[in-house]
């Protein structure tokens, strides 16, 4: 459901649009369907609208909730007491035979 939710939020946006144009479209004519058209595209963007916003705020919330989770690691680093003890050597490895 969460892969769907922007897709079908988008399409309910898209079908909203395409009813309000039909609406007014359709609003010069005495027998239409013009009224219909209007409530649905009103219904269709509202709920197009929530679905984006609750697509939205749990993104958000999981991105903060990831942030939280790192930030403990940001200030412990294992590795900083031995970041002195390695040589040039190490760092070449330079492997040479020494025959001549």
């Amino acid at each position: 459901m969460k892969k769907l939710r922007p897709i079908l939020a988008i399409s309910l946006l898209v079908q909203s649009v395409t009813f309000f144009v039909l609406c007014l479209l359709n609003l010069e004519k005495k027998k239409s369907l013009a009224k219909c058209f209007g409530i649905f595209g009103a219904l269709g963007g509202v709920a197009g609208a929530v679905l984006l916003y609750t697509e939205y705020k749990e993104r958000k919330a999981i991105k903060a909730s990831d942030d939280d989770y790192f930030e403990e690691f940001d200030e412990f680093d294992e590795f900083d007491e031995f970041d002195d003890e390695i040589t040039e050597d190490e760092i070449n490895c330079a492997f040479e035979s020494e025959e001549a």
